[in-house]
C-alpha cells in the first residue's frame, strides 16, 4: 500500500485493493490484466457489473498516472474519481449484509398438506405474492401468485374442468409436484450480502424469491424473504452506501 494521502496514492491503493480482493474471491491468476479481470468478474459480482465501464476507464487512468519504469506517481486524479474508486473498493471488500438494510418481515408460510383453496385464502389475507410451502420442517417449494393464476388458467379453465373441485381436492404439495418451483427460489443464510443477493437475481432470470434462514438450509423456517420487487431498493442501497 502506498503510504500517502494524496489523490494519486489513494487512487492506487483503492485500485490495488480491488485487484487483490477480486482475484482472491474468484481465484483468478495474476497473469490476467486488471481490465480482463473486471470483464470476467462482471457476471460474478453485481458491484463490478454496475461499475464495469468505470473500472475499465480507471485501469487506463492508472497507467497514465503511474510511471511505467519506476512506479512513481506522475499525475493526480480528480477528487470525484478518487471518491468513486474508494467507494467501489469498499463495496468489493466489505459489501453490506442484506440483513443490515432489509426490514424485518413477518414471513408467511403455508402447510403443503392443505388444499389450494386454503392457499388462495391465505394469499388474499396476507397480500403476499410469494408464499413458501413447508411439509413438516422441510421447505418443498414456493407458490408465486402470478404463476399460480397462469397455471390455473392454462391447465384448468382452458380444459373446462371444474375449478371449484380442483381447488377443493388438490393439495398445495400436489400442485407443486405438477408445477415445480425449484428454479424460481433459493435458500440462503443470514450472512448473504446485498451484492450476492443481486448477483443471484442477475445470474438466474427465473429467480423470483430468495428465502433467508439462519444457516441457509431448507429445514429451517425463514427469517426473511426477498423478491424481485426488492431489487430496485437493494440497488439504491448500494448506490448510497
Amino acid at each position: 500500500m502506498i503510504g500517502s494521502s494524496s489523490n494519486g496514492a489513494r487512487f492506487i491503493n483503492a485500485y490495488n485493493d480491488i485487484d487483490h480482493d477480486l482475484r482472491n474471491q474468484y481465484n483468478f491468476k495474476t497473469n490476467i490484466s486488471f481490465s480482463d479481470l473486471i470483464r470476467r468478474c462482471s457476471s460474478l459480482n453485481q458491484v463490478v457489473r454496475r461499475y464495469e465501464d468505470d473500472l475499465i476507464e480507471f485501469a487506463r487512468l492508472r497507467n497514465a498516472i503511474v510511471h511505467s519504469s519506476s512506479d512513481k506517481l506522475i499525475a493526480e486524479p480528480h477528487d470525484e474519481v478518487v471518491a468513486t474508486m474508494e467507494k467501489i473498493a469498499k463495496l468489493v471488500s466489505m459489501p453490506p449484509l442484506l440483513t443490515s438494510i432489509l426490514r424485518q418481515r413477518d414471513v408467511i408460510v403455508i402447510d403443503g398438506t392443505l388444499k389450494l383453496r386454503n392457499l388462495i385464502l391465505e394469499t388474499g389475507r396476507s397480500g403476499h405474492s410469494c408464499i413458501p410451502v413447508y411439509k413438516g420442517a422441510n421447505l418443498i417449494g414456493v407458490v408465486r401468485w402470478q404463476k399460480f393464476i397462469e397455471n390455473i388458467a392454462a391447465n384448468i379453465l382452458a380444459t373446462n374442468a371444474s375449478l371449484d373441485k380442483f381447488l377443493a381436492d388438490t393439495t398445495i404439495e400436489e400442485y407443486l409436484r405438477a408445477f415445480p418451483s425449484s428454479e424460481h427460489y433459493v435458500v440462503v443464510s443470514v450472512d448473504i450480502t446485498i451484492e450476492e443477493c443481486l448477483t443471484l437475481f442477475n445470474q438466474n432470470r427465473k429467480l423470483s424469491t430468495i428465502i433467508v434462514t439462519r444457516s441457509g438450509t431448507a429445514t429451517e423456517k425463514p427469517v426473511n424473504i426477498v423478491t424481485v420487487a426488492d431489487v430496485m431498493d437493494l440497488m439504491k442501497t448500494l448506490e448510497i452506501y
